[in-house]
């Protein structure tokens, strides 16, 4: 995913280190149980996901591709070793050292988790269920994340999630378009039309669970109110994100830098308004726009 991004893997890695800061500040606190869990997920999904043994069983065969599955794995469980020593959790840590060995005998499965994913998602939204299938080996331990900060009524955890789903899956929605795409629409009213209540409605389905985690956090109508900006600032941010892939990179690629910066800008944007609703009315002012380059781009193409 991250080779996929180019430059756009810059917020991609700060998104993922504060991810992974969070993740870990978490699990120190939880019960270890969580953290062994969450190894032995991890190693078996990287196994069973694997499409490269039928290639290492016709080059090292057999035997030989059981050893570097072994060294692999093994590599692998080191930060879970050290997180499990400094923890003062030996049979955890001799539970990394001996579960690599186990699963590097299992035959691969074959599996992939690159599935329909958002079923309910609009006709005409192939970006979005693009995004979606990218977006979910991350957003399902976003969405657990909330609904652990939610029942525990951690409000800064549900809120910091929020805000980590909608930049990770704008970024996903971060691509070049082609002359070809937009002949698909009549006019170019009709185009940002479309967009606009593709944001709307799809914003709505792929957001809902981190909605209900900010409501049910702490369930009263100020809550409410913060659901109903989360659910308007993501859906400008997914409008604004559309709008800039065709106003910066247009239909011959554009300047990368330019759109990795303004894109952080955007999210900064996005945040802002989330945490002071007071300051909306500046991301509806950038959604006009760059609503208005985007019509003046698609004109050029008499639409």
């Amino acid at each position: 995913m991250i080779k996929e991004l180019n430059l756009m893997a810059v917020p991609a890695l700060l998104i993922f280190s504060f991810l992974g800061m969070l993740t870990f500040i978490g699990l120190v606190s939880a019960p270890i149980y969580y953290s062994v869990l969450i190894y032995v997920f991890l190693l078996l999904a990287c196994h069973f996901m694997r499409g490269d043994s039928t290639f290492l069983y016709s080059i090292f065969r057999k035997e030989r591709t059981k050893i570097l599955y072994l060294v692999e794995y093994i590599l692998l469980s080191i930060p879970f070793i050290c997180f499990f020593l400094y923890r003062g959790e030996h049979w955890a840590a001799g539970l990394a050292l001996f579960f690599p060995v186990f699963v590097s005998v299992i035959p691969c499965g074959g599996f992939s988790l690159r599935l329909p994913t958002f079923p309910c998602l609009t006709s005409g939204s192939c970006e979005y269920h693009r995004g979606g299938r990218l977006a979910l080996p991350l957003f399902l331990p976003l969405m657990a994340g909330g609904a652990i900060g939610a029942y525990i009524g951690n409000r800064n955890l549900v809120i910091a999630v929020c805000m980590i789903a909608a930049s990770v899956f704008s970024m996903m929605l971060m691509r070049e378009y082609h002359v070809e795409y937009l002949f698909n629409y009549k006019s170019a009213l009709r185009f940002l039309k479309l967009k606009f209540l593709f944001a709307l409605r799809n914003a709505c389905i792929i957001f809902l669970p981190f909605i209900l985690c900010l409501i049910l956090v702490d369930f009263s109508l100020p809550q409410l109110f913060r659901g109903a900006t989360y659910y308007l600032c993501a859906s400008l941010l997914l409008f604004q994100v559309e709008m800039l892939c065709l106003v910066s990179g247009g239909t011959n690629g554009g300047n990368d830098i330019i759109s990795v910066l303004v894109y952080m800008v955007l999210n900064a944007i996005f945040y802002a308004s989330l945490i002071v609703p007071q300051t909306m009315p500046i991301s509806m002012i950038v959604s006009g726009v760059l609503a208005y380059y985007a019509y003046s781009e698609i004109k050029k193409y008499k639409l």
